[in-house]
């Protein structure tokens, strides 16, 4: 009873004045020797103790100090670097995850942070042999995961089976939530053989603390750990197979009394294990000092992580569910991890979101699974949040309050599912990662109460990402069959807004369509029905090796999205040159159309329709022609056709005359007042008019015509004889007397 009464008093102490826990570890050292460290005794405000962030203060530490935690300086270094050390971003207690300390471990860490357990009693963790290697930081698209750099552990590092870690020391040693975003495959399948990611086990366990080990286990499943110095060991693997994906592990230890633990695992978003270990030592705190990424003293590389870390929260408090829905939610969007909550325990990246509702740190529903459940799948957003301290209301206590104290400033995103298509950033730049600070930040404040939040987010159906020929708008000639839908959400901020938007389209054959325009169809009223409703168009930007970029975009809230083939622009073609013809216009044809062109490549010529002027000699017939694509844009060419009427002329017979003849006027129809005779055909020759004389034999020719291109024209022809008038030569008169003989 002493000494659970002398831990009641020292909590009442520690929150009363608000003492440093460093302070705190010293005086419960005091205390070790009465209760043999029984039971948790932190100041316990639920509040992140240590947070390591592979985007910021590696190598560096956090910037300006001193608790200043919504600032997002300094950056990494440069993919490639090796880390030395890991600062802890909550910067104004720092425990620092730095490389193995070639010394003893009490003379590697801060003043405050000594081994609790005397100067002479961390001999067994001096390195025996070969001293890990550091982590490297990867910030590259190949490693990152959504965008966001990682530290990246190789197991065989140097091939002599060490493999690279980071440790630190840390007060968060009784009740607690640990929460760890890695990919990694598993192995093993004990404590002690499991992939470390944190805690690791020892070569001696020392009395007065147990060992925690969180790792990848055999079949890839976040499993835990615990060793003491007393068997048995405590080993329980989980149930879901995390696939080597991006994961949300979250551990949560609470302590039930002398002898008793509660542990408890959760895997992006679904409960795995949970269940109450008993033990004489499973009461005892946590070992002061933890690896990430290899067992102390280990120097088997399948007993070493091999993969990636991008961020740890320690917290020294087990989280209610409440606040581990909203750390979750928050590391979801920065990771693109599709949650879950299905009863049947199928990860996000399998089966969609079944049940998971994303909150913002204030607790506000940012993406509603019951919205429509068919949009469940591959869930990524950006957004500007702030998860500062919140009173429990008890202000005689911290201990009711909760600091999870995270910052979310993500500005580009995608699922890190295998068929994530979508990625959305804040302007049109996809060639650089999150931590790129050129790239236009999200509007909101982190200050005031409550903060501000700003979310876009997006999930879809997967539906087939090949072509359909249904539900299409017009202009749009085929479409993929999946379809996106938007979650937009803010408080006391301008939303979201003039973003860009990537899909690739590898492997869909709607790109088989040659040319032809790429458009993202935005169905406005958000039921999914792109017949139904305002259906806007945009045009893609560019489309280069299969990925298709469209800028200037605003969404709003619950709108369904999908891309299709479509052709908005015309084709384009020449009016057919003008014709004259004689008489009667020809035929239609559509091959006079000769330089049709579309950016699809595909058009039809059809003869639509002619028109007359009612004129004649020329009547002007104006012949449409329509060329449509197969979009059914079209554009119509128009042929002028000139048509003159051929004059029709009286025939005359052959003229047999004396001396001379009169040329008669020409009859005839349709005569353009031009005909004449001519001595040669075709007009050639001499011309003569109508009313001169004709003296001389020959043929003549009645000609006529329009005198245009070509020369509607009549002819006839006739004979004239001219025949030479006789003289009788009567002689002179004479007088005769008789007979004349």
């Amino acid at each position: 009873m002493i000494p659970f009464l002398l831990i009641h008093l020292f909590g009442t102490f520690c929150s009363k004045l608000n003492l440093l826990r460093k302070y705190k570890l010293l005086i419960l050292a005091l205390f070790a020797f009465l209760y043999n460290l029984n039971g948790p005794a932190d100041c316990s405000a639920q509040q992140v103790d240590t947070w390591f962030m592979a985007d910021r203060a590696v190598n560096s530490p956090a910037s300006p100090p001193y608790g200043q935690l919504y600032h997002l300086t300094p950056l990494p270094p440069p993919n490639g670097t090796p880390v030395t050390t890991w600062y802890d971003w909550v910067d104004y207690e720092e425990q620092n995850a730095i490389l193995e300390p070639i010394g003893p471990y009490s003379a590697a860490f801060p003043i405050g942070y000594d081994y609790p357990f005397g100067t002479n009693g961390v001999d067994f963790l001096n390195p025996t042999g070969a001293i890990p290697g550091p982590p490297e930081l990867r910030e590259n698209p190949i490693d990152n995961i959504n965008f966001n750099p990682v530290l990246y552990f190789d197991g065989n590092a140097d091939l002599d089976g060490v493999g690279d870690a980071l440790v630190f020391e840390s007060v968060t040693r009784g009740e607690t939530t640990v929460v760890i975003v890695f990919k990694a495959l598993g192995a093993g399948n004990t404590a002690e053989t499991q992939r470390l990611l944190y805690g690791g086990d020892v070569r001696d366990h020392p009395s007065q603390a147990t060992n925690l080990s969180l790792g990848v286990s055999e079949n890839n499943r976040f499993s835990v750990g615990r060793t003491q110095d007393t068997s048995p060991d405590f080993f329980e693997p989980g149930k879901i197979d995390t696939q080597g994906l991006p994961t949300i592990g979250v551990f949560r230890r609470d302590t039930l009394g002398i002898g008793q633990e509660e542990l408890t695992t959760r895997v992006n978003g679904l409960p795995d294990i949970s269940g109450i270990r008993s033990h004489p030592d499973a009461h005892r705190r946590l070992f002061p000092y933890n690896r990430i990424g290899a067992h102390f003293n280990s120097s088997d590389p399948n007993r070493n992580l091999s993969g990636s870390i991008a961020e740890i929260f320690a917290l020294d408090g087990p989280l209610g569910p409440n606040e581990i829905q909203a750390l979750e939610s928050y590391l979801a969007i920065k990771y693109g991890i599709t949650l879950s909550a299905d009863p049947a325990l199928t990860l996000g990246s399998t089966n969609g979101n079944i049940g998971y509702t994303y909150v913002s740190a204030s607790g506000a529903t940012i993406w509603d699974p019951n919205l429509n459940t068919l949009y469940r799948f591959d869930i990524a957003g950006i957004g500007k949040d702030r998860y500062d301290n919140y009173d429990g209301g008890d202000n005689s206590t911290t201990l009711d309050d909760r600091k999870l104290r995270y910052n979310l400033q993500q500005r580009i995103s995608e699922s890190s599912n295998i068929e994530a298509r979508v990625t959305i950033s804040t302007n049109n730049n996809f060639s650089t990662g999150n931590i790129d600070h050129s790239r236009t930040t999200i509007n909101g404040s982190w200050f005031g109460s409550p903060k501000d939040y700003n979310y876009l987010l997006w999930g879809n159906d997967r539906g087939n990402i090949n072509e359909q020929f249904t539900e299409l708008v017009p202009g749009i000639t085929s479409r993929i069959g999946r379809e996106w839908q938007i979650q937009k959400t803010n408080f006391g901020t301008i939303p979201i807004s003039d973003v860009s938007l990537q899909v690739d389209l590898n492997g869909s054959d709607i790109l088989l369509n040659g040319n032809c325009d790429l458009f993202l169809l935005i169905d406005t009223d958000g039921d999914g029905d792109f017949t139904t409703g305002i259906i806007n168009q945009v045009s893609s930007t560019s489309i280069v090796a299969g990925i298709a970029q469209f800028d200037g975009l605003t969404f709003e809230h619950t709108e369904v999205f999908t891309f299709g083939y479509g052709d908005n622009i015309p084709p384009t073609a020449s009016n057919p040159p003008s014709i004259t013809v004689c008489d009667s216009a020809p035929a239609p044809d559509p091959l006079v159309v000769t330089d049709e062109a579309d950016n699809c490549g595909i058009v039809n010529v059809t003869h639509l329709n002619d028109t007359t002027d009612v004129n004649s000699n020329p009547e002007t017939i104006t012949r449409t022609y329509r060329v449509t694509d197969g979009a059914n844009n079209f554009i119509d060419v128009l042929q002028l056709i000139y048509v003159y009427t051929t004059p029709s002329i009286d025939a005359l017979a052959d003229i047999e005359a004396c001396d001379s003849f009169l040329l008669p006027p020409i009859t005839g129809t349709n005569l353009t007042g031009n005909q004449a005779y001519y001595d040669a055909p075709d007009g050639g020759g001499n011309q003569y008019l109508p009313g001169e004389s004709i003296t001389a034999s020959g043929i003549l020719f009645i000609y006529d015509e329009t005198g245009s291109i070509p020369n509607c024209s009549d002819q006839q022809n006739f004979l004239v004889t001219i025949d030479e008038q006789p003289v009788a030569d009567a002689g002179a008169d004479e007088q005769i007397c008789g007979a004349v003989a």
